[in-house]
């Protein structure tokens, strides 16, 4: 099986952490209530700022904050390895880069520390339903409600992890609503059980506890 995953909000908890960031700002530093879409996906599209106060904030918070603010999605460590064992091919697939380059190298950095491969990264991707179709994706984990229902429309295999705060898209037979990294591994081991034992999983589970 080949996955594709998105890396803000499927690996990185990035899309959550800039939305803080940016009400910060508005609030701190612009001094504005200018929030003028709350359902809004994209912290950058949700407030009435103006371009230069746009530029201004991704220039001071989106390398800064990626480094030094965002975590990762709990478990996901745990995921990767599990694709791993279980001999699943797996791939980044990200729009990152095409705001501001210097967020790959931030984002290169963050998955080092962390032992995530950066070998399988496609950067910059706007359109990824035709980088889906190119590398033949059998499943897509994505955070972006307008990317999910495009994946889903050309019928791509999708798992829509839906934060709180993002638009509710209604399961069909291309797209699946997930939660959390639990809700993921459900849905792919039943797709195609199990290959290790319960004693393996066990030790990806808990790889970290003190003998």
């Amino acid at each position: 099986m080949k996955i594709g995953l998105d890396i803000d909000g499927i690996i990185l908890d990035f899309e959550r952490t800039m939305r803080s960031y940016a009400e910060l700002y508005d609030l701190l530093i612009l001094r504005k209530d200018g929030v003028k879409d709350s359902n809004q996906f994209d912290y950058l599209k949700r407030y009435a700022w103006t371009d230069e106060e746009k530029k201004t904030f991704i220039d001071n918070y989106l390398v800064y904050a990626t480094i030094n603010s965002t975590p990762l999605i709990p478990l996901v460590e745990e995921m990767l390895e599990l694709f791993q064992l279980e001999g699943y091919e797996f791939l980044f697939i990200t729009a990152r880069g095409t705001i501001k380059k210097e967020t790959k190298e931030a984002v290169i950095q963050v998955f080092k520390k962390n032992n995530i491969p950066t070998d399988n990264i496609y950067w910059g991707i706007k359109d990824k339903v035709s980088k889906c179709k190119e590398l033949g994706i059998d499943l897509m984990i994505e955070d972006n409600p307008s990317t999910c229902k495009l994946l889903s429309d050309n019928k791509i295999k999708t798992l829509y992890f839906r934060d709180k705060d993002n638009e509710k898209i209604k399961n069909n037979e291309f797209l699946t609503e997930v939660s959390n990294v639990g809700e993921i591994c459900r849905y792919i081991l039943t797709l195609n059980g199990f290959k290790n034992s319960q004693e393996t999983y066990e030790k990806v589970l808990l790889k970290n506890r003190k003998k």
